[in-house]
């Protein structure tokens, strides 16, 4: 019969559907060299996928299931919320379900979107059918966006109601299609602890799975050296022997207690554990990888933003030539209307245009230069009065350095002409003089 194998909470959904469908992933457990020695291929529309059928419900496209599941949750607000979804694998017997018949991919597939359906009908799922299993047995990944489509609220459900409600409606399903009905023995019971449980009384057994499952349901704990400090923290000591694994603790009674992990349940033994935890390791591992292509995305915007800008600007910097350029468009385009008309009218007409043809190039060619050269004569002309406004402005300064050059000189030569024009001062009359001569005899003048 088809089994509910596990149930529990994703906390990215585009990582769980990622994995999911695995597209450029490649199958677990050589399953593509299993297709081939049994002469099987994956539908074309799955090719480099995990999933050999996907479905959904509530207008869910598997292929875009991570946009859809983003649209809802940004809608209702539901953005901040952990764990977006919630994930079931669902298990087929080969003897009910044989993988190597490949109708039955597709079958397996519908199944799981009927119990999805069933089990959830107010929210979005997405079914994978894989067949890369130890086993290559048929099981179906459903993925569930914890958004009510109907209220916008979350999902909120306590794991082993989903899993006891998941597992009535699967039984209905398997009595449906007349597969035998087999109690799932996911938590070995002994017959004292069954007896303790229907009377409501401690069971050590229940609390030792209680203090696990409170260790598990922290998703951030992805490998076991952290599963085992965690659980130290609530009393209980793990300890491996070879592919076993056991648990000690005191229970309540503060009675020592040790149990094996197949005692407990095949969700509790080594194995089980071990491919929980490398299961979130390869989900951390692409949620960073997702992350990392989010940030490339963010600088492609940004690099493509520069790039329109400077678009932008050199339209701007075109938008006075446009006119022209305009005029030019238009008289080719209707050289071109003309052409097509002619096309249009048959073999002859298609040769006219060949013959045609150079003609509007050289015509388009010649226009093209024509604008270059009105362009380059533009250029000229403006270089050409810049370089008169600077010639008039030099001739300008040199003409008034010349009057004050001739002002000077004129002053110069008036200073000079006064000077020589003035009147000399007259000078004083000379007295007379008179000379003595002295003689021995006496005095003569």
């Amino acid at each position: 019969m088809p089994t509910i194998a596990k149930i529990s909470s994703g906390a990215s959904a585009s990582s769980a559907l990622n994995y999911a469908l695995g597209k450029n992933k490649g199958m677990h457990n050589d399953t593509e060299r299993w297709l081939d020695n049994h002469d099987l291929k994956q539908p074309e529309a799955l090719q480099n996928c995990r999933a050999v059928a996907v479905g959904g419900t509530n207008g869910v496209m598997p292929e875009i299931a991570p946009e859809q599941f983003k649209l809802t949750r940004e809608a209702y607000n539901q953005t901040q919320q952990r764990n977006q979804v919630q994930r079931i694998v669902q298990s087929f017997s080969a003897d009910e379900l044989d993988p190597t018949t490949p109708g039955n991919w597709q079958r397996a597939n519908d199944l799981g979107v009927e119990l999805a359906e069933k089990l959830y009908p107010d929210y979005q799922t997405a079914v994978y059918t894989h067949i890369d299993g130890q086993n290559h047995v048929l099981h179906n990944h459903i993925i569930v966006n914890k958004v009510n489509l109907e209220t916008g609220h979350k999902l909120r459900e306590r794991p082993g109601e989903a899993v006891e409600r998941a597992r009535q409606i699967n039984d209905r399903l398997a009595e449906r299609e007349h597969w035998q009905v087999i109690t799932p023995v996911r938590e070995h019971q002994s017959k004292t602890e069954q007896d303790l449980t229907k009377k409501g009384q401690y069971s050590y057994m229940h609390d030792l799975r209680s203090r696990i499952d409170s260790v598990m349901a922290d998703t951030s704990v992805s490998d076991f050296k952290t599963f085992s400090e965690r659980l130290t923290k609530y009393k209980v000591n793990v300890s491996i022997r070879g592919q076993n694994v056991s648990y000690a603790f005191l229970d309540a009674n503060h009675k020592q207690r040790r149990a094996r992990g197949k005692r407990l349940g095949a969700d509790y033994d080594k194995e089980a554990i071990d491919n929980e935890l490398a299961r979130r390791t390869r989900e951390r591992t692409e949620q960073q990888l997702d992350r990392e292509d989010q940030a490339r995305s963010t600088e492609l915007v940004r690099d493509t933003t520069a790039t329109d800008t400077a678009l932008e600007q050199r339209e701007r910097d075109t938008e006075p030539r446009k006119p022209a350029l305009n005029q030019q468009s238009t008289k080719i385009e209707r050289l071109g209307t003309s052409m097509q008309e002619i096309n249009d009218q048959g073999s002859h007409a298609e040769q006219i245009y060949q013959r045609i043809r150079p003609a509007v190039r050289t015509i388009a060619d010649g226009l093209q230069r024509f604008t270059d050269a009105v362009h380059g004569f533009a250029k000229q002309i403006k270089q050409r009065l810049a370089d008169q406004h600077l010639y008039q402005d030099v001739a300008s300064r040199f003409k008034a350095d010349m009057a004050r050059k001739e002002q000077a000189q004129h002053k110069e030569v008036k200073q000079d002409l006064a000077k020589r024009t003035a009147p000399k001062p007259q000078r004083a009359p000379e007295r007379s003089t008179q000379t003595y001569y002295h003689d021995r005899g006496g005095l003569e003048r």
